[in-house]
């Protein structure tokens, strides 16, 4: 009776030696995903259209930003929020007139993604950050000073009305600190500027 007890105790002191290599294999051959430069995936894009300015301020939808990162894995991604995204936007017409548009955390369409200052993406969700710029280079001037515009009219009077200009914007991309920034390649975009 006592040896086959202790038999017992044996194979079950066996079993948990075994799960516990196991566990700590698994441990060491899985690195944490944030250390994974290929963990999120990261697109973005402006809103074509007529961006519309009223007394020198912009309004509307057209020439939002929107940046969307995808957790790309079936696991969570968790960690403090690193959120840094600039948005470089300039007139193609003229190069050096750039705007620099920065997006953080309260750019974050989603809030319950972001508790207490931890920024959660669960498997294969997505993290959606928008923002209207201001379309104002970094010297401070206007886009729409620096473009041809024609008088015109509607039912609430006149205004002001550019051709249809094209727009470049490029990207850096930053959520997660452990995480490098990801750089985007330059994209065009067709903008129209209506001033009154």
């Amino acid at each position: 009776m006592v040896s086959g007890r202790h038999s017992d105790l044996c194979r079950q002191t066996a079993r948990l030696a075994l799960i516990a290599c196991m566990a700590a294999g698994c441990d060491e051959s899985l690195p944490p995903r944030l250390a994974d430069p290929d963990a999120i995936s990261v697109a973005a894009r402006m809103l074509p259209g007529r961006v519309l300015v009223n007394g020198g301020v912009v309004s509307g939808t057209a020439g939002t930003i929107e940046v969307s990162v995808s957790n790309v894995y079936t696991e969570v991604l968790q960690d403090t929020a690193a959120v840094n995204i600039r948005c470089s936007v300039w007139l193609a017409s003229v190069p050096e007139s750039v705007e620099i548009v920065t997006l953080d955390a309260s750019s974050l369409a989603i809030g319950r993604q972001l508790q207490g200052g931890v920024l959660t993406l669960l498997p294969h969700e997505t993290a959606f950050f928008d923002k209207l710029g201001n379309f104002t280079t970094m010297g401070g001037t206007p886009f729409w000073t620096l473009i041809p515009l024609k008088d015109t009219s509607d039912n609430r009077g006149p205004y002001k009305l550019s051709a249809p200009v094209q727009v470049f914007m490029a990207d850096t991309v930053r959520i997660f600190k452990p995480i490098p920034d990801r750089t985007l390649e330059p994209m065009s975009y067709i903008l129209q500027f209506q001033v009154r």
